[in-house]
């Protein structure tokens, strides 16, 4: 993920005056994305950890946007 780390809208590529569907459909094509690089067979492990750690900056940006919109 090139965007900004500080910055949960960046990471899910999105403004930051999007609506809260369009945030959470961006959130799921990214994991999505993330999900099938990690089951797909014959990755090297460095692959598989690489994939694991966005997922967890891609939660993190999702997660931090619902408590700033109240939404948990």
């Amino acid at each position: 993920l090139g965007a900004d780390a500080s910055d949960p809208y960046a990471i899910l590529g999105v403004s930051h005056d999007a609506d809260t569907d369009t945030v959470r459909a961006a959130w799921r094509v990214l994991i999505k994305e993330t999900i099938d690089k990690l089951v797909a067979e014959g990755l090297p492990q460095d692959f598989i950890d690489m994939a694991t750690s966005k997922m967890a900056t891609i939660n993190n940006a999702w997660g931090t946007i619902q408590k700033q919109r109240g939404l948990k």
